[in-house]
């Protein structure tokens, strides 16, 4: 087929004009509908369908260390929805604690699992190892280990030793 056939076969412009003009010069039909089978039927039970039937995504049964970063992520939005809830946070509250959480899970703080309490039957966060709530001023706070400082012994030579007995 050539080049020109194409371009001569599609007349995109035309067609959509002509079905604009139609559409103008139709009229509207008043037609009487019988609505007593519509409400005999809406009599019947409606059978609910529960939030907790719905499945969860695969990517979220994995044990908490087994999670890709961005799933992650996505678990610490739905953590901090639920807290600000919870605790009534204001909006900076919330942006706050998203910023405070986010930063942990870069820096690697939230990489064992006994650092997050996470269900894997329902992909939700229950809590955090590390984060401490204050209910006065309404702020998160992240507790860290601090640095283990270990003494490093020097070796010391046999020279040393002899002329430094304690």
């Amino acid at each position: 087929m050539d080049l020109k056939q194409l371009l001569n076969q599609t007349t995109v412009g035309i067609e959509t004009e002509e079905k604009e003009e139609e559409t103008r010069d139709t009229e509207v039909v008043e037609t009487e509908v019988d609505t007593t089978d519509i409400i005999e039927s809406s009599t019947e039970p409606v059978q609910e369908v529960d939030e907790t039937t719905e499945t969860l995504d695969p990517r979220f049964t994995n044990p908490w260390n087994k999670l890709e970063k961005g799933s992650k992520m996505n678990r610490i939005l739905l953590f901090v929805e639920k807290e600000t809830l919870e605790n009534n946070l204001s909006e900076s509250g919330s942006k706050e604690l998203k910023k405070l959480l986010f930063k942990g899970c870069e820096n690697g703080l939230f990489n064992k699992v006994t650092d997050v309490k996470y269900d894997e039957n329902t992909g939700i966060i229950e809590s955090f190892k590390n984060l401490e709530f204050n209910e006065s001023t309404k702020k998160y706070k992240l507790k860290t280990g601090g640095t283990k400082n270990r003494s490093v012994s020097k070796s010391r030579s046999n020279i040393d030793r002899l002329t430094k007995k304690k």
